[in-house]
């Protein structure tokens, strides 16, 4: 079939394997090439859905995702097992790793390393880990209203000094340090693609949280009995289990993915955008929750804000990524592989003809297992 939007004939199916714009649909659905109603590494879903999963596991396929998202709701039911018989220490101790583990899995399931895991691992988590460690002890030593208490998420009356350097400076600061593990990685040419700069952002922001969070809950965890009360410790858990790290790992992907779209010489206000949505979004978070606190409203507002900051955040990285995925994908040349998404088999380009989700976003065992095969068709001319 000859493809309505670049003019090539292609493999018959829903999508254009050259180009990925949806095939036969009309101006009801919005542009058919932009494709906004499916997204380049998921089409099952929009571009602006909040999708926590979709979004920072980018090269999971339906499958795979489901299985992630089962293994999140059983932790974060363990949490929860562990906050009502009063062991808060275990359970801060599995909010903060949470996360953490689960993409240290996914690494390994996607193969995103190439073939140098230890290397991509070492400088993206153990990096985070290692600058979250030195800049969190710094900013402890600068100004730490929280040593009465040893919990940054739960004191109060800090003073308009004190908001501005953790709602203002420190977020400013750890945007600008958390990317460098990621920044520096060896054989940085070996991963070309902006979502392998989102993905090795997100791990390295993953690591520094990590840290951060072990640091700022360190008086609690040493100080704390090993059966207590409750209280109201789920909200903090909650924080510290699903919108903290989410937010620096968010963060720090799109800081790293817009350098990697600036490498490809392809920086625009879009790019642009992103690095400025990543140190507001990190503000908003930061400053909001503390000003809430202050104020004394409901715990569950302060959760609420968290999400909605974190939400938009996961919205402007798919945003973003989706645009990168339909550029860098178009035209991979033709080969024999297996969809990650919908496991058909199929001859291809950069997008499956079926259902089509960006192959570029496939995981390294798919890409490698590819076949190639001469064009299919030669280009075929516009008429007159």
């Amino acid at each position: 079939m000859r493809c309505d939007h670049c003019s090539h004939d292609v493999p018959d199916g829903v999508f254009c394997t050259r180009c990925g714009a949806h095939q036969g649909t009309t101006q009801e659905v919005g542009d058919p090439k932009r494709r906004m109603h499916r997204y380049a590494a998921h089409p099952a879903e929009h571009v602006l859905q909040p999708s926590v999963f979709t979004t920072l596991f980018p090269h999971l396929g339906h499958n795979k995702i489901h299985e992630f998202r089962w293994a999140f709701a059983v932790g974060l039911a363990g949490i929860l097992v562990l906050y009502l018989a009063g062991l808060i220490t275990a359970a801060i101790l599995v909010a903060v790793f949470l996360v953490p583990v689960l993409y240290l899995i996914y690494l390994y399931e996607a193969q995103v390393y190439r073939d140098e895991p230890a290397v991509v691992l070492g400088f993206t988590i153990g990096g985070g880990i290692l600058v979250g460690i030195v800049v969190t002890v710094v900013e402890r030593i600068v100004y730490n209203p929280f040593l009465d208490v040893g919990n940054p998420l739960r004191s109060a009356g800090i003073g308009v000094g004190g908001l501005l350097f953790l709602g203002l400076v420190v977020p400013i600061v750890q945007e600008v340090v958390k990317p460098l593990p990621a920044l520096f990685l060896p054989n940085r040419g070996d991963f070309p693609e902006t979502v392998d700069g989102l993905v090795f952002g997100i791990a390295s922001g993953l690591g520094f949280g990590l840290a951060e969070s072990l640091i700022g809950f360190s008086s609690v965890l040493t100080g704390l009995p090993a059966l207590v009360a409750p209280a109201n410790w789920i909200y903090d858990l909650a924080t510290l289990a699903v919108f903290q790290p989410l937010l620096q790992g968010s963060a720090t992907g799109m800081v790293v993915a817009t350098v990697w779209r600036y490498r490809r010489g392809r920086l625009s206000r879009r790019e642009i955008g992103g690095v400025a949505m990543a140190v507001i979004a990190h503000i908003a978070f930061a400053a909001g929750t503390q000003l809430l606190k202050d104020a004394a409203v409901s715990q569950l507002l302060v959760l609420i804000w968290q999400a909605v900051v974190v939400g938009a955040l996961l919205v402007y990285i798919r945003y973003l990524l989706h645009h990168a995925l339909l550029e860098e994908a178009a035209h991979m040349g033709f080969a024999e592989t297996m969809c990650p998404n919908c496991h058909m088999h199929i001859v291809a380009s950069g997008f499956c003809p079926n259902c089509g989700v960006a192959l570029t976003a496939a995981p390294n065992a798919i890409k490698r297992g590819r076949r190639p095969r001469k064009e299919v068709a030669k280009p075929a001319s516009r008429r007159a």
